[in-house]
């Protein structure tokens, strides 16, 4: 079974042959689409064996990866980026080999953000590689989706994952290109804005550090939101910005919205317990959190932050808990938390002070380490 790998590219000198070096063998051919580049990046390409095209760029990923597809010859085809990198890409080729005649496509795991230790901080399920049968076309000006002319199954591969490592000097560039692409989608539509672009142009303005375009962009999406996945990560993140603006009340409201689309969810919990913590109403932020944590990791293709679930909500949890006097349940917790992360810093320090608190050492009256833009 042959199974190509289809990829567009500009100026990505620095990032694509890496790329390509991580997934060496895996692919019966490369095609490479480059949209413009004004590096090396087309040799680059022909030195990894691709086969090169070029496309003029008209601000349209989809229309540029339907180019690249279709010029893929083999049975299957897949895509990735050229800041990506692949994690056991040998077992490709044995998985489209064994699929079963009703699996069309299989998702592969994006690592698409870590943190400076090292963990994962965004992840999701992504379309990546599909029969070559004229079934899948890409859609989306920008933040673009293969889409399947009929349903069809898709598998989840746990076996592959692919790691977004980008150039951080670009990232800038390439969020004012997403927004303008987005804001002329956007005003093109006008009152007929598809969900999804508005969904995706309030996500673009966080990123972008423009809170107020992103909380008018996520509620004017609320009011049209069709998938109730989209629509949670659309309040919960609502939430954090009126959060992070100190417009508590109306981040208590967001984040109880949430709970009325998934209740089983985690996220909106722990959003609630930082909102209280901030507003210094310890049984709250206790009650929030326990309930969190009872909840289950999202099962959802959309974004998620994997220490969200397991241990972001751990500072606020502890803290409480040392203000309500249950300082040996807090330092439990903050072990627990150190087992996860031992080089964190206000763990490190709760450590110390619960410790010597609970040993009389004279820790009565002192604070405990307070979180980044928590109240002092």
């Amino acid at each position: 079974m042959t199974v190509s790998l289809a990829m567009i590219v500009r100026d990505e000198e620095h990032t694509l042959g890496r790329c390509l070096a991580s997934v060496a063998g895996a692919f019966d051919e490369v095609v490479v689409v480059d949209t413009g580049s004004r590096d090396a990046t087309k040799e680059v390409a022909l030195g990894h064996g691709a086969r090169l095209f070029d496309f003029e760029w008209v601000d349209d990923f989809a229309a540029a990866r339907q180019f690249a597809f279709d010029r893929a010859t083999s049975a299957w085809v897949a895509w990735l980026d050229a800041d990506d990198i692949v994690t056991n890409p040998a077992h490709i080729r044995r998985a489209v080999s064994a699929a079963a005649p009703d699996v069309a496509g299989f998702e592969w795991r994006y690592v698409s953000e870590r943190d400076a230790r090292g963990d994962a901080t965004c992840e999701f399920w992504r379309e990546r590689c599909v029969r070559n049968d004229g079934t899948f076309r890409w859609q989306g000006r920008v933040h673009e989706v293969l889409v399947p002319a009929r349903p069809r199954a898709l598998a989840r591969d746990h076996a592959v994952v692919v790691e977004h490592r980008p150039e951080r000097s670009r990232a800038g560039e390439k969020n004012e290109r997403n927004l303008r692409i987005l804001e002329s989608e956007l005003r093109a539509a006008g009152d007929e804005a598809d969900p999804r672009l508005l969904f995706y142009l309030g996500n673009e303005y966080a990123s972008a550090g423009r809170a107020r375009r992103a909380v008018a962009c996520y509620r004017k999406y609320l009011r049209v939101a069709t998938w109730d996945d989209e629509r949670y990560r659309a309040q919960t993140r609502l939430a954090g910005l009126l959060r992070a603006a100190g417009r508590f009340d109306e981040a208590v409201e967001a984040d109880l919205r949430s709970l009325k689309v998934c209740p089983h969810w985690p996220d909106a919990y722990f959003g609630l317990a930082e909102t209280y913590y901030h507003l210094r109403d310890w049984h709250k932020v206790v009650h929030w959190c326990e309930v969190g944590r009872a909840m289950p990791r999202p099962d959802t293709p959309l974004f998620v932050n994997p220490l969200d679930h397991s241990f972001n909500w751990i500072i606020f949890y502890t803290n409480a808990l040392y203000h309500l006097g249950e300082t040996e349940e807090a330092l439990r917790w903050t072990r627990r938390a150190l087992e996860l992360r031992p080089d964190d810093a206000w763990h490190r320090e709760n450590f110390l002070l619960f410790a010597g608190a609970l040993s009389g050492g004279g820790a009565a009256g002192a604070r405990a380490a307070e979180p980044a833009g928590a109240a002092a």
